[in-house]
């Protein structure tokens, strides 16, 4: 790909979203809210909200709203809603026939939806083999709206949402788990150990929500690149283990080897979302634009096609300042981990450079997140640690 290995990659772009058309499951959304408006016309606002188990975060996610959303880039932990966690646990809906009833209440989503004006709701958790997704939430201008009709249609389309997004989120765990697998396999032994993965992309997933109005970047494609991020560098299974694992700085022919990488990378994408039968995961273009193009810089003297400015696409340049952030700030057989000042500080210097500006400012905002989510996930001690600490990470082109 590109000079490393002869072939070009063009990054599917289209303004700053990453494929040419609406977010698949906002189109989805929308087409659900006007069939149910067809014989529910006060029906104002369908939503939903998609859950991690992991972090117990429950998250902002598609929407289809009569005006604009009192709901974007928003998340809260389950735990911290006992009405919500309540309504996961014994597997039923809800109906509040008035909205008043939230007066008073301290919850940023129960104020939103009180100041827009909602009357009534029904929420539905979103469950697919006993296992919890997420939850559909429906809002209605007028009190007592959701009677048993309407009740009994919108837990039909809850059922068919819970399949919809399970088979998604499944399929790029299938993905991501043969990828993982591949990488054990081949003796990958590199930095990228999976706490490193997690807190990229949670830096990513804070980046992106923090320039998501700016480039007009729905909750979708933002849980999208936090998913996607993880397998920014999978092409280093075809770097030799002693180009990759070597404790000094590269000499520039083995420099050139380990520029392959992001091709290589793309290229096993595309295998396994063929072989796999991957094909209906929504976003692909996100994924292999991460994987081909979070080395390139905002100056144009990345690799490994020299993609400068907006022609990188969004999600790789998101990528890129998370991805150096943690290798600045974690040990390495090479390196020891920088403090968290110094790292911010070497972001600041380099925007416009090898950063997009943007980018670095949001990572700025979000200092003290970044904290915690370093703290979140941390390394467990190591003593293989080098005297070389001007090095941000193995394949920067720093």
């Amino acid at each position: 790909m590109g000079a490393a290995d002869g072939r070009h990659y063009t990054p599917n772009r289209h303004t700053s979203r990453e494929d040419g058309m609406e977010s698949s499951f906002g189109e989805r959304m929308q087409h659900l809210h006007a069939t149910l408006r067809q014989r529910f016309d006060k029906l104002s606002r369908v939503a939903i909200a998609i859950y991690d188990p992991h972090t117990d975060r429950l998250k902002t996610f598609a929407h289809s709203t009569e005006g604009s959303s009192p709901l974007v880039q928003y998340e809260v932990k389950l735990s911290e809603v006992p009405s919500l966690r309540y309504l996961a646990e014994h597997k039923q809906p809800r109906v509040l026939d008035s909205l008043d009833s939230l007066l008073g209440s301290s919850s940023e989503h129960s104020r939103k939806l009180l100041e827009a004006g909602y009357a009534s709701s029904y929420t539905e958790p979103l469950l697919f083999n006993s296992k919890l997704f997420g939850f559909l939430f429906c809002d209605a201008r007028e009190p007592g709206y959701f009677d048993a009709p309407i009740r009994t249609e919108l837990a039909t389309y809850a059922q068919m949402l819970a399949a919809i997004i399970a088979v998604e989120f499944f399929s790029i765990q299938t993905l991501s788990g043969a990828l993982t697998t591949a990488r054990e396999f081949s003796r990958y032994r590199d930095e990228e150990t999976a706490n490193h993965l997690r807190r990229m992309s949670a830096y990513s997933r804070l980046i992106a929500r923090s320039v998501a109005t700016r480039h007009s970047l729905s909750d979708e494609e933002v849980e999208f690149i936090y998913l996607f991020s993880e397998l920014h560098d999978i092409g280093k299974i075809a770097v030799p283990d002693a180009i990759l694992l070597k404790p000094g700085k590269l000499t520039p022919e083995e420099f050139e080897i380990m520029k392959i990488h992001p091709g290589k990378g793309r290229e096993m994408i595309a295998l396994m979302i063929s072989e796999f039968g991957l094909d209906g995961i929504h976003h692909t273009d996100m994924l292999k634009n991460i994987i081909a193009c979070h080395h390139e810089r905002f100056d144009g003297t990345g690799y490994p096609q020299g993609l400068a400015g907006e022609a990188i696409p969004l999600a790789a340049r998101i990528v890129a300042v998370a991805d150096v952030f943690d290798a600045l700030t974690s040990e390495r057989p090479y390196k020891q981990a920088w403090p968290f000042d110094r790292a911010f500080a070497y972001l600041e210097e380099h925007a416009g450079s090898q950063f997009d500006p943007v980018c670095v400012e949001a990572a700025l905002r979000n200092k003290e997140a970044f904290r915690t989510i370093h703290q979140q996930y941390q390394e467990p001690a190591t003593s293989q640690v080098g005297s070389d600490i001007s090095r941000p990470g193995r394949g920067s082109s720093h």
